[in-house]
């Protein structure tokens, strides 16, 4: 596999910080909403960087975390009620929040398993969209299914003490998300600067650290076997 631009990393870790941000919106069920768009543009920027034109639609099954296209489409339809809430000073440090390394993992691993399995020639440009739906949702369950099957607290402590170094990270990560993740444009600022965007480099560095490089190689793997047994 070729080495993944450092910059692409950074969009994904910018996305994870994004999708962890929604544990802190107040509107309800817009949270899901959130998450579920920070995975597609995750995607979709990966799907970019390998010169995949189509549209993240037609590899829907990656990143939804639901079928139900009409629920969707309800929350979508008041998101835009969150423009109006104000941005209160979030006390709590944000890696220590509970779950928000995990979210930012998933979204981190996601688009790394995708950006190996494009580098296979997996989803190829001129596939039929059933293929592509199909070969989707096996990358999909092959992710999930690692996700639950590994040991992880490794990879979750480390983005926890990476997360947690930056001051005001809690509401700038919120202004973020609010701003660009609850729109249906994959069009998102991932260079965000600021605390964001700080916060998305030291994701970076945490991935760097050879224990944790280690293990996502080993993860990688177990993704692997899952998807050769899909087969």
């Amino acid at each position: 596999m070729t080495e993944t631009s450092p910059v692409l990393v950074a969009q994904w870790a910018a996305c994870g910080i994004a999708a962890a941000a929604a544990r802190f919106v107040p509107v309800p069920m817009l949270d899901d909403v959130v998450r579920e768009r920070a995975a597609q543009i995750a995607v979709s920027r990966t799907l970019r960087a390998h010169g995949r034109a189509f549209s993240s639609e037609r590899v829907e099954p990656l990143w939804a975390g639901r079928d139900d296209g009409g629920f969707r489409r309800q929350v979508m339809d008041t998101a835009m009620k969150i423009m109006f809430f104000p941005v209160r000073k979030y006390r709590a440090v944000f890696g220590a929040v509970h779950g928000v390394p995990t979210d930012v993992m998933r979204v981190l691993l996601l688009a790394r398993t995708v950006d190996r399995r494009l580098d296979r020639g997996d989803l190829p440009a001129d596939a039929d969209p059933a293929r592509l739906a199909a070969q989707a949702r096996d990358i999909r369950r092959a992710v999930d299914h690692t996700m639950n099957g590994m040991d992880l607290r490794m990879l979750t402590a480390g983005l926890a003490d990476g997360l947690s170094h930056g001051r005001g990270l809690s509401a700038a990560a919120i202004r973020y998300a609010r701003r660009w993740f609850i729109k249906s444009s994959t069009d998102v600022d991932l260079q965000p600067g600021g605390e964001v965007g700080a916060g998305a480099q030291r994701v970076t560095e945490v991935l760097r650290r050879p224990e944790i490089a280690e293990l996502l190689d080993r993860f990688d793997a177990e993704v692997d076997t899952a998807m050769a047994g899909s087969r």
